[in-house]
């Protein structure tokens, strides 16, 4: 969020088409507090897809696994991996 840029409520309504073309996310303000942000569709996607693969509990262990191994300056290939996920 720090990344996008903040206007006005008030302002986003009068600049909407030029807000839109420009692909970048957006907070809108009232009051000078956020209340709504806008997103390019792809970046939700993104998001959704990102969400959708935290649910996997086999990525999630083997996530926490690599983690756990790299904390102990082990590593395991990317090969391996893929195997095992049958990518």
């Amino acid at each position: 969020m720090m990344k996008a840029t903040h206007m006005g409520v008030r302002e986003l309504k009068n600049t909407l088409p030029s807000v839109l073309k420009s692909h970048k996310p957006v907070v809108a303000t009232e009051h000078g507090k956020p209340a709504y942000f806008l997103l390019p569709y792809e970046d939700m996607v993104e998001i959704v897809e990102m969400l959708e693969e935290a649910r996997d509990s086999q990525l999630v262990s083997l996530v926490a696994e690599g983690r756990k191994a790299y904390g102990k300056g082990g590593w395991r290939p990317a090969s391996k991996l893929w195997k095992k996920l049958d990518l």
